[in-house]
C-alpha cells in the first residue's frame, strides 16, 4: 500500500471527511467538464456507425446516452451548489457512482449493440472507442476511488468481452491479456492521479490549517500586545496619579506637623493646633485607604483575597459607609440621600462589601459637581438577590469609557473633573473583584453630563432576611 494511503486512514476523522469530499469535488469538476461536449461524441460516432446500421436504431441509442449523461450532469451540478454537502457526501458518492454507472453503460453498449462481424473497420473503430473511452474515464473520475469503479468497470467487462466473445481461439485469448494489461496500466494510470491528487489536497488544506493557525497566533499577539501596551500606558497614569495622591496628603501632614513641631502660633493656640492634628489624621486616613487599596489589589490580582462570610445587618452597615464620604459631600454641597430600608440581613464578608460602598459612594461624591446629590439605595428582589446601587448626577461617562473603567488602573474622562479630583483608577476595579467574589456581578449605567449609576447585586444564595 503506498504512502499517501497509509496518510489518509491515519489522518485524524475530521481531515478525512474533508479531503472525501474534496476528492468528490474534484472528481466531480472533471466529469461535469467533460460531459460538456459528450453530445457531439455521440452524434459523431452516430454518423460513423450509419455505414453499418439504420439510422432508426442509432438514434434509440444516442436518446438513452443522452438522457443518462444529461442526468448524471443535473446530479453533478447539483452535488457541487449543494451547501451541505460536507455532511452528506456519502449519499452523494452513492448517488454519483450509480447514476455514473448507468450513463458509463449506456455509452459503451455501442460497442455491444453495433458490433459488425467479420467487418474490421467497425471492430477496430469500436475497439478504439472503449479503449479511448477507457482512458478519458480514468482521468476522470480518479480523483475519487468509487466513481473511478462505477466509470471503468463498464469499460473494461466490455473490453475484454468483445475478444472473447467475438474474436476466435487462440487469438482471442492473446488479445484478451493485451486488453488485460491495458486495463490494468489504466487502472494503475487511475490510482497515481488519484494519489496525487489526494496529496495536492492534502497539502492544501494543511496549508490552510497553518495558515488559520498564523492568523490566529496572529490576531492573540496582536491583541496581547494591546493590552500589553493599554495595561503600560493605565500603570505609568496610575504611577502619575498615585504620586500626585500620595505627595498631597504627605504635604499636609508633614506641614501641619511642622506648625505643631514649631508652635507658630505660640504656647497658647490649642484649638488651632488641635484642628491641624484633625487634618493630620484625615491625611494618615486617606493614606491608609490608597494602601489598602493597593494590598487589596495586590491580593486579587494574586488570587489570594480571602473573604471571611459573617451574617451582618447590610442596611447599618451601609450607614456607616455613608458617615466615612459626608465630610467629602459637605464640602462639595453635595446631598447624600438614603433609599435604605430599617434593615437588611445578608450573610457575606463585612469588610469586602463595606469596602465596596464606600469606594462607591466616594467615587460619586468625586465626580459629582457642587450642589449635586448623590444616592445610595438598597433593595431586595423578588427572587431574593440583594440589589446595592449608588446614583449620582454627575458628569457621567463617554461609551468608550464603560469598558475601561472596571479594569485595574483603568479611568474614565479627566477633562471635567478637577485635577486634584482624577483617583488612581483602582475603586471600581477592586468593587468589581469583590462582588464577583461573592458570585455577584456589577452594571453601569451612564448618560454624559446627566450622572452615573453603578449597582451591585449579591446573589440570593447569600441572603438572609432579618426575621
Amino acid at each position: 500500500m503506498s504512502a499517501s494511503y497509509r496518510v489518509e486512514e491515519s489522518a485524524p476523522a475530521g481531515l478525512r471527511a474533508t479531503l472525501e469530499l474534496r476528492l468528490l469535488e474534484t472528481a466531480a469538476r472533471y466529469l461535469y467538464v467533460n460531459s460538456l461536449p459528450l453530445p457531439f461524441v455521440i452524434i459523431g460516432l452516430c454518423v460513423i456507425l450509419w455505414h453499418w446500421y439504420p439510422l432508426g436504431s442509432l438514434i434509440v441509442w444516442a436518446a438513452f446516452a443522452l438522457v443518462s449523461w444529461l442526468v448524471l450532469g443535473a446530479l453533478l451540478h447539483r452535488f457541487l451548489h449543494d451547501s451541505a454537502r460536507l455532511r452528506d457526501r456519502r449519499q452523494w458518492i452513492a448517488r454519483l457512482a450509480v447514476s455514473l454507472f448507468v450513463a458509463t453503460c449506456a455509452l459503451v453498449s455501442a460497442a455491444i449493440f453495433f458490433w459488425a462481424p467479420g467487418d474490421r473497420m467497425n471492430n477496430v473503430l469500436l475497439y478504439v472507442y472503449v479503449a479511448a473511452g477507457m482512458a478519458s474515464a480514468a482521468g476522470q473520475s480518479a480523483p475519487c476511488r468509487t466513481l473511478a469503479a462505477a466509470n471503468l468497470l463498464p469499460y473494461g467487462a466490455t473490453f475484454l468481452g468483445l475478444s472473447l466473445w467475438h474474436e476466435r481461439f487462440p487469438f482471442s485469448l492473446g488479445f484478451a491479456a493485451l486488453e488485460f494489461i491495458y486495463f490494468g496500466l489504466i487502472v494503475m494510470y487511475a490510482r497515481a492521479v488519484h494519489q496525487l491528487a489526494y496529496e495536492m489536497l492534502l497539502l492544501r488544506e494543511e496549508k490552510r490549517s497553518l495558515i488559520g493557525r498564523l492568523e490566529a497566533a496572529l490576531a492573540d499577539a496582536t491583541a496581547a500586545r494591546k493590552r500589553a501596551e493599554t495595561a503600560s500606558r493605565a500603570k505609568s497614569q496610575f504611577l502619575a496619579n498615585m504620586s500626585h495622591e500620595l505627595r498631597t496628603p504627605l504635604n499636609a501632614v508633614l506641614g501641619f506637623a511642622e506648625v505643631i513641631r514649631d508652635r507658630l502660633f505660640g504656647d497658647d493656640a490649642i484649638l488651632r493646633y488641635a484642628e491641624y492634628a484633625a487634618n493630620i489624621h484625615a491625611s494618615g486616613s486617606h493614606l491608609l485607604g490608597l494602601i489598602n487599596d493597593v494590598l487589596d489589589l495586590s491580593k486579587i490580582e494574586a488570587g489570594k483575597l480571602e473573604l471571611t462570610p459573617e451574617r451582618f445587618d447590610l442596611a447599618q452597615d451601609l450607614g456607616e459607609a455613608l458617615r466615612f464620604v459626608e465630610p467629602q459631600a459637605a464640602r462639595k454641597n453635595v446631598e447624600l440621600v438614603r433609599e435604605i430600608p430599617e434593615s437588611l440581613d445578608v450573610f457575606a464578608d463585612k469588610r469586602a462589601l463595606r469596602q465596596i460602598a464606600v469606594n462607591l459612594l466616594a467615587n460619586a461624591v468625586k465626580f459629582t459637581p457642587d450642589g449635586g446629590a448623590v444616592t445610595l439605595s438598597l433593595r431586595e428582589d423578588a427572587n431574593g438577590d440583594v440589589t446595592l446601587a449608588v446614583s449620582d448626577t454627575g458628569v457621567g461617562i463617554r461609551p468608550e469609557d464603560m469598558g475601561r473603567v472596571l479594569e485595574t488602573f483603568g479611568q474614565g474622562r479627566h477633562d471635567v473633573t478637577p485635577p486634584d479630583e482624577h483617583g488612581t483608577g483602582l475603586g471600581l476595579a477592586i468593587v468589581k473583584s469583590l462582588i464577583e467574589a461573592h458570585g455577584g456581578r456589577i452594571g453601569i449605567e451612564s448618560k454624559l453630563g446627566e450622572g452615573t449609576t453603578v449597582t451591585v447585586t449579591l446573589p440570593q444564595t447569600q441572603v438572609h432576611m432579618a426575621a
